[in-house]
Parts: structure tokens; C-alpha cells; sequence
């Protein structure tokens, strides 16, 4: 594969007139466009009879697009089951928790063992077709995967199978899910069930194991595929496209075997953007590596309540936002705006009737800048140096037992990640178990469950000069989502060096002030009254009987330091605190007004910095560095004007 920033589409020859396609190439080619991705959902049109195979159409199209120079992602098409396999073999798709088969777009059981034969069957039949073909440079497996919630015999017989790999005994289980506690302790491996609905009590652990089960499911799915494809062409990449921030499916887990990471990105026009960026940052991060944007949405959306207009210059943005954060390839999804069924909302670079919208036009224009610079960019890679803990166990165990419903992990985690931003700080999203020496400073919003080797990762990052902040609510359950018989934090005691005493929940209608270096600031929600042992207080708090306890705290360990935050609910302490690390860790910041967003792509050599005003309204920006905007051309000191929705991109050397 050549190495360039890839910009595209999505494009569905089966939906249109063969005789219509050489006009949407040929307007393609003027666009820029230079690569699309084919064959996603066409399982039918590509096996339309059981066994019987027809892949001519697909290989008229791709020979006629890859004379203009486009090349081809193919995906395997096994979203949607053709319907001759549903009546063949209804069991392919879901059981769900009440043992009704649960029919929806990509439903199928991961388990299922019919299922399997017939999708490595096609796929195996595209891979030996499409090996040789130079045009196709790689794969997508499936689409927007699912970590399907299946509970038939076959998902019943595979949970229990992977519970004994995780356990060893079922004395184990027994003891790591307390299942003392109502009477369910278990005497065989086959009494255990599913969380089905007709189960009279669940456990919290039993719920955490099927979610980590389905997910390890549908990763097993996927490396199935990827050994298929590399059989017959190692070279072709593979990768997958992603659902966004999904909470089901642990994305760490699916991209091990990946070449590189893919995601789909539909942003509301209205939304503060924090979100989008998160799914970019945390896309990057599964792999460290960068990634490809495979669907980006370019106008309106189909699953919406309201659609409002696409602002010009928006669709560009956008573009410019992913490669911003490390995508090397943008596929706008789609070419040419659908006519059928659920997806019928103009949500096409074309419009219905096949002429070009504006959306087009920008696409085109992005074509046109990006060659003055995407030789030097696409060797580049985001330069993040904080990472923020984000952890798929710890969504299950959160949702598993919803005890506060006025706290949720992502939202505790944002608001750390929000304040980075503001200074334009770019952080990775990092499993607790990966490697983090790479980074300046690390936070750990609320990591409730911490195991052995966890424990030894952060012990080792602190050790060896790193800085940690943890959050409240952390360090108080084990890896099965049971409270742990020891103080809290538990395993990340000795690092934080403070014990937490006791600690207040809050309604929204209460709150409490603590005083941080004599300012004071009303903290909300989870509030954990701390004991310190080797570390120094840094914020009190001022009322009710526990006025004068350790709210904050710091602590030297080995060759760096701990901070515990054991307060939530106040986005300018947040913003504060974090400002004081970065200082002392001198990583480089500015103060960005609000919409405008920054992120820096680095190699040895040169720096890309990317400046994007979000909001509609001009903004004085202040700049990182001095350097060259690329697409306009012209020498930046100091600060920039930036209209609304404006993209600026300087050049300098690294540093």
C-alpha cells in the first residue's frame, strides 16, 4: 500500500444503473477522490443463492474505477445475512434474553457455529478472488461490529467454556463472584446460565463476565476473518470500521490483530464537539498508531430526531479534524445519497438525483490543499503527551451495579479530558494494562477495579519518574466487580499514600466547598474523605463534621509523584488543578477561547500543527509555536484571526 493521506468515500454500484457508473467515477477523479470502499452489506448480490457465487459486477466496477488510479478497500459483507440464510438456518441470528430470536442489522450470534461456516465461506471466496488484484489494497471486516448479546445453547455452552479458562475451578468462581451472597453458589461448570430474564438473581460479576464473554466473542469473530484474508494475500491490510463510542465491544481488544484501526464518525452539527474528538482520540489510542476514518458524515443523518443544515465549510472541518487526530484516510460516507428503506435522508456526497451538493465541493477543495503538504503529513503521528485511563471493565462493572445515577464513568472522564483540550493538550485514551512510560503525566478517573498486574503498571510508571492522578471513587473492587476486604484504595494505597476514611454521595441538590491554594471551589457528587499516610494535603474541605479532612492530596513515590483527587463535580477545580501538573511537568500549552481545538502531528524532522475553530464565530487564537500556514501560505507569529469554521495548519520544525 502506498503511503499517503487517502481522501474517499463509500460507494455502492449494486444500488445504481450499471450505465451510471462511469459519470460517478469520472466525478470522483475530478473530486480527488482515491479511494472507495465497496461491498459493505452485499452478501446477497455477491452469493444470491446458497453456494452460488457471483462476483462479475464487482469486478466491472473496480476495473473501471482503478483506470482513474482509485483503489479499493473491500469489506467482507456479512453485516446483513441474505435471506435465504435466514430460512435456511434461523438460528444464525441472536437469542435474546427472554429466548426470542432478535432480529436487527448485524444480529447475528458470534457463537453460532452454521453461521461461522457460511461466513468464512464467502470470505474465503473473496479473499482467493480478490488476492491478486492490484487495485484492492485491504480489507474491512464486517460493519459497525456489535458485541451481540446472544443467549442461545451455543453462547450458553462458550460462556461456560470461557468462564473455566478464567477461573480453573468452579470453587474460584464461587469465591471471586461471592455467590454466598442469596444462595447461588454453584456446584458444576453446567449450572451456570446466562444472564437471561428468567434468571431469579444475577450477579454483578456474572453480568461484568457476559459483557467481557460477548465482547471476546466478537473479537474471536474478527481474528477468525483476519487469518482468512492473510492466507491468501499477507500484504493486504486489514482493519475495521468501528461504531463510535459503543460500549459493548472493547476496542483494545479488536484492534490486537488489526492493522490499524478504523471508526465511523457521525458528529451532530450542534454539539460541543468533545465527544467527537474523544472518539477520534480514543480510536488512535487503541493501537497508538494511526488510524482511518472510514465513514464521516457529510451531511444530514438518518437516525436523528432533527437534522439541522450543514453550515458551509462544515464537511471540510470535519475532514480536517480526523486527520488532525491521526486519521490518514477520510471516507465520507456516502458517494451518492440512498433511496431505499432506513436510510433514505440525504446523507451523500451526491445528492439523490446524482448531482453534486456542496458537500462535494469540499471535498474537492481539501483534495486540492492537501497536496501541498500530505507527502510530509502522512509520516507524522499525534503528538499526546498524557494519557488518560479508559477502560471497557470498568464501563460493564459501572453499569452492572448503577448505584448513583448522577454518576457516569465517560462523563467523569471527559471532564479531565475536556480541561486538556482547553489548553491544547492532546491526550491519549489508554487501557490501564498498556505501557505508559511515553507519557508526562497519566490520570485514572475513578478506576474502581484494580487487579495485580494493573497495580504493578502504575507502580512501575510512578516508580520510574512518571506523575499519576487518580480520581475519586477508585481502588475499592476487585477484577470480578466485588468489594474488596481491605482499606480503600486497596492496591493503590501505598502509591497514593492516603486511606480513604469514609466517603459522601450527594444528590444534585447538595454539595460541599473545599479550599484549594486559598481558593474555594463546590464539589459535588462522589466525595471521599481521605487519611493521609505518606502524602501531603493539598485541598481541604470548609463544611458539615468532617470540615478540615483531605480532599486532595500528593504524594512522592520512587522517582515521581501521585496525586488523589477524591472530589468530582467542578469543572473549574478540574481545569485549575490540571494547569498546576502541566506547569510542573512543563508540557507546552496555551489558553484556547472557546470552539477553537489543537493538536499537533510529529515526526523527527517536522510539526504539523492543526488549529480548528469549531464555533461559527471569528476567534483570536493564540499559537504553540511560530511557523508556516500551509494552506494559505503565509508566514504566523505569535496569534491568528480565525473565521468560523476555519481550519489553519502551520508548519515548523520539531522540537
Amino acid at each position: 500500500m502506498e503511503e499517503k493521506i487517502y481522501i474517499g468515500s463509500t460507494y455502492y454500484p449494486e444500488h445504481w444503473p450499471r450505465e451510471r457508473w462511469q459519470e460517478d467515477i469520472h466525478l470522483m477523479k475530478e473530486a480527488g477522490v482515491n479511494i472507495l470502499r465497496l461491498a459493505d452489506c452485499a452478501w446477497a448480490k455477491l452469493e444470491p443463492t446458497n453456494g452460488t457465487f457471483d462476483l462479475t459486477w464487482l469486478d466491472d466496477f473496480i476495473d473501471m474505477a482503478s483506470k482513474e488510479g482509485i483503489q479499493i478497500v473491500m469489506a467482507t459483507p456479512i453485516e446483513s445475512s441474505p435471506v435465504w440464510l435466514r430460512q435456511l438456518h434461523p438460528e444464525v441470528v441472536a437469542t435474546d434474553e427472554f429466548g426470542r430470536i432478535h432480529a436487527d442489522r448485524g444480529h447475528h450470534c458470534h457463537n453460532n457455529s452454521i453461521y461461522a461456516f457460511y461466513v468464512d465461506r464467502l470470505v474465503n471466496k473473496m479473499a482467493k478472488h480478490y488476492a491478486a488484484n492490484p487495485a484492492i489494497i485491504g480489507w474491512q471486516i464486517d460493519n459497525e461490529l456489535r458485541a451481540v448479546p446472544c443467549y442461545c445453547k451455543e453462547c450458553t455452552k462458550a460462556f461456560r467454556k470461557w468462564l473455566e479458562h478464567r477461573y480453573h475451578s468452579i470453587e474460584t468462581l464461587n469465591k471471586e463472584w461471592g455467590t454466598v451472597f442469596w444462595s447461588q453458589v454453584y456446584q458444576e461448570w453446567e449450572e451456570i446460565q446466562l444472564p437471561t430474564a428468567d434468571q431469579l438473581t444475577k450477579s454483578v460479576s456474572q453480568i461484568v463476565d457476559y459483557n467481557r464473554f460477548a465482547s471476546y466473542s466478537t473479537v474471536n469473530y474478527v481474528n477468525r476473518q483476519i487469518d482468512i484474508l492473510k492466507s491468501y494475500e499477507p500484504n493486504h491490510f486489514v482493519t475495521h470500521n468501528s461504531l463510535g463510542l459503543y460500549q459493548g465491544l472493547d476496542v483494545y481488544k479488536l484492534g490486537e490483530n488489526l492493522d490499524f484501526m478504523g471508526v465511523d464518525l457521525y458528529p451532530d452539527v450542534d454539539e460541543d464537539n468533545i465527544y467527537t474528538i474523544f472518539n477520534l482520540d480514543l480510536h488512535r489510542s487503541t493501537k497508538r498508531e494511526n488510524f482511518w476514518v472510514l465513514e464521516q458524515k457529510n451531511g444530514y443523518f438518518n437516525y436523528s430526531d432533527y437534522n439541522l443544515a450543514i453550515e458551509p465549510g462544515l464537511v471540510r472541518l470535519w475532514g480536517y479534524q480526523d486527520i488532525a487526530r491521526g486519521a490518514n484516510a477520510v471516507l465520507f460516507y456516502r458517494w451518492r445519497a440512498n433511496r431505499y428503506s432506513w436510510e433514505q435522508n440525504p446523507n451523500g456526497i451526491l445528492r439523490h438525483d446524482g448531482s453534486p451538493r456542496r458537500a462535494y465541493y469540499e471535498l474537492q477543495q481539501m483534495n486540492i490543499e492537501l497536496k501541498e503538504f500530505s507527502d510530509e503529513l502522512v509520516s507524522t503521528k499525534v503528538d499526546a503527551p498524557v494519557g488518560i485511563i479508559h477502560s471497557y471493565d470498568h464501563i460493564w462493572a459501572f453499569e452492572a451495579h448503577k448505584q448513583y445515577k448522577n454518576f457516569e464513568y465517560r462523563e467523569h472522564i471527559k471532564s479531565y479530558y475536556h480541561a486538556l483540550n482547553k489548553m491544547g493538550i492532546t491526550s491519549d485514551l489508554v487501557d490501564p494494562r498498556m505501557d505508559l512510560s511515553r507519557y508526562k503525566f497519566v490520570i485514572a478517573p475513578s478506576l474502581m477495579m484494580v487487579n495485580e498486574e494493573i497495580q504493578a503498571n502504575l507502580q512501575t510508571y510512578v516508580e520510574n519518574g512518571g506523575c499519576l492522578l487518580i480520581g475519586a471513587r477508585s481502588g475499592f473492587k476487585t477484577w470480578a466487580n466485588a468489594t474488596i476486604d481491605t482499606p480503600w484504595p486497596g492496591l493503590l494505597t501505598d502509591l497514593a499514600g492516603v486511606l480513604v476514611d469514609e466517603f459522601e454521595v450527594l444528590p444534585d441538590k447538595y454539595s460541599n466547598t473545599i479550599t484549594y491554594k486559598e481558593k474555594p471551589y463546590e464539589v459535588k457528587v462522589w466525595l471521599d474523605l481521605l487519611e493521609t499516610t505518606s502524602a501531603e494535603a493539598l485541598a481541604v474541605y470548609r463544611d458539615k463534621f468532617y470540615a478540615g479532612r483531605t480532599a486532595i492530596s500528593k504524594n512522592n513515590y520512587g522517582s515521581g509523584r501521585v496525586y488523589y483527587v477524591g472530589v468530582m463535580g467542578n469543572d473549574e477545580l478540574v481545569s485549575d488543578l490540571l494547569l498546576d501538573i502541566v506547569k510542573e511537568r512543563e508540557i507546552p500549552y496555551v489558553h484556547l477561547p472557546e470552539g477553537v481545538f489543537v493538536t499537533q502531528r510529529k515526526s523527527e524532522s517536522t510539526c504539523f500543527t492543526f488549529y480548528i475553530n469549531k464555533s461559527t464565530e471569528t476567534r483570536t487564537v493564540p499559537l504553540l509555536e511560530k511557523g508556516f500556514d500551509v494552506i494559505n501560505g503565509k508566514p504566523v507569529v505569535d496569534q491568528i484571526l480565525m473565521n468560523g469554521l476555519e481550519v489553519v495548519v502551520v508548519r515548523s520544525a520539531s522540537k
